[in-house]
């Protein structure tokens, strides 16, 4: 706890000494600009499990962005771009129990490089990029993270880009969470044309990177630890271990098309079709099943046990602005067919596969509004509210009540899943001092609950505060996933 206390009474200081520094440069003639952050934090869980890990996560991160312009003409540009995110998590120094239970659950000591520091470059290495403007046409080719879609809190239409889930939080930025992949991205925006279309083409033609998931032990696992000699590592190892190799069968194609039409007070719109591979596998049916249970027992399951089918995503997302209700209106709406789900009682015995289709919708309502009173003290500013309503539905879910065999997919038992969730935030002393709510609430009972208080004194500093609680609609076991988190952040 020492360390703690001594780590951010040194951020404050060099605070007092760079409030008004500057570290972002040009060079050659402006030709490349350079930028980056520097960002410590603490997140600190409120109840503790069988582990007794009081610190999910004491992270250090160094960000770096570099953007080189080889040419700049009226019709030629050529520029070169790369972000790196690397970090270096302390947990484990602070925490001895965080050490036991990922050397316990994990089955040795060498998970630790899991918890401290990025496993490859796939995690480090964000984008790596060219990126070539000839007249109306543009292609970008190299690593990349692509976003497509309107709505934040969930994921609908951006489905791009797989996830590293060591480092989440409830409402997260998904671009913190991305993994680039490499590939080709084609774009090609004609002038004047009709309903000012533009087009856009992403080819991956050999990458895939899966899901990845902090090592067995961590303080991140919510519930109850799963006990043994690295039984858990064994099913997170195996899943990497199936992952396709890098060939050409595992083409993904993406093709969007953009537009803006005339109606009402005029809308954006997308339409998408991504032709992809699961990011996060299912159980290789009954073979799988059985080699899973080979795993647990023996440690040599003699086979595939996952697999990461294809499926197909087609996805139309529109923005458009509402001033009788003074709102911005965004949806979006994407239908996932031909897509593999596992089918039994429950994770432990889904040894079938069913194709099912899986329709997914979100409708943001975005508005400012001034508060009596509370506007009033503070310069007539106003508070922003963002509500959501998310729906998932899954097509013939045959969930058997005599069996007790479902599709194990994002609604449970059910055919459909509802979500609301509402944002609210406003600004204070010159749009210093930010307060945020976030609350995400699911029909079947469960929610989660994000205040953040954001202190912002300086362009350059960024003192975050949030508390996040889990209720889960299964039982208390969601208590174990809240936590505190403290974040001090440096933009030079």
């Amino acid at each position: 706890m020492n360390k703690i206390i001594c780590l951010f009474f040194i951020a404050a200081f060099l605070f007092c000494l760079t409030a008004n520094a500057t570290f972002a440069f040009q060079a050659y003639d402006g030709k490349l600009d350079l930028k980056g952050s520097i960002q410590q934090t603490l997140n600190i869980k409120t109840h503790q499990d069988e582990r007794d890990i009081r610190y999910n996560s004491f992270r250090t991160t160094v960000r770096g962005e570099l953007l080189y312009k080889f040419k700049e003409t009226p019709d030629l540009d050529l520029n070169f771009y790369t972000l790196a995110n690397y970090y270096y998590d302390a947990a484990l120094e602070i925490d001895s129990n965080m050490r036991y239970s990922v050397r316990h659950e994990g089955g040795d000591s060498d998970k630790y490089r899991d918890v401290r520091r990025p496993r490859d470059s796939e995690e480090w290495l964000k984008e790596t990029y060219f990126d070539l403007k000839y007249d109306d046409c543009r292609i970008k080719l190299g690593k990349q993270l692509v976003s497509w879609g309107e709505t934040a809190e969930s994921r609908v239409a951006d489905l791009i880009n797989p996830l590293d889930l060591k480092y989440i939080i409830a409402f997260p930025d998904w671009e913190d969470y991305k993994l680039g992949l490499w590939m080709a991205r084609m774009f090609y925006s004609p002038q004047n044309m009709w309903q000012d279309l533009s087009f856009e083409l992403v080819v991956i033609p050999f990458n895939f990177v899966e899901t990845r998931y902090p090592p067995a032990g961590h303080g991140a696992f919510v519930g109850q630890p799963i006990l043994g000699d690295g039984k858990m590592q064994k099913v997170l190892d195996s899943q990497r271990r199936d992952t396709p190799d890098e060939s050409f069968k595992n083409l993904e194609l993406g093709f969007r098309i953009k537009g803006y039409s005339n109606i009402g007070e005029g809308v954006d719109w997308y339409l998408s079709n991504f032709y992809t591979r699961l990011d996060s596998p299912i159980i290789n049916g009954k073979s799988g099943m059985n080699r899973l249970i080979r795993l647990m027992l023996f440690n040599n399951p003699g086979g595939r046990v996952w697999t990461y089918p294809h499926y197909n995503s087609t996805a139309f997302s529109f923005s458009t602005t509402a001033s009788k209700i003074k709102s911005v209106i965004k949806g979006e709406c994407a239908l996932n067919t031909k897509r593999d789900y596992n089918y039994g009682k429950a994770a432990n015995n889904a040894n079938e596969i069913k194709e099912r289709n899986l329709l997914t919708t979100a409708l943001t309502f975005d508005r400012k509004t001034m508060i009596p009173w509370l506007s009033e003290m503070n310069r007539n500013e106003p508070f922003n509210f963002s509500f959501t309503w998310y729906q998932y539905w899954l097509f013939n879910h045959e969930y058997d009540k005599r069996t007790g065999k479902y599709i194990l997919g994002e609604t449970g038992r059910d055919s459909s899943l509802t979500k609301f969730t509402l944002s609210v935030n406003t600004s204070y002393f010159f749009s210093t001092l930010i307060p945020a709510v976030n609350i995400a609430y699911e029909t079947n009972g469960s929610s989660t609950i994000v205040g953040q208080l954001v202190y912002m004194p300086t362009f350059h500093w960024q003192f975050v505060a949030y508390y996040q609680q889990f209720n889960e609609a299964w039982g208390s076991d969601s208590r174990y996933g809240n936590q505190v988190g403290l974040s001090i952040k440096y933009d030079f």
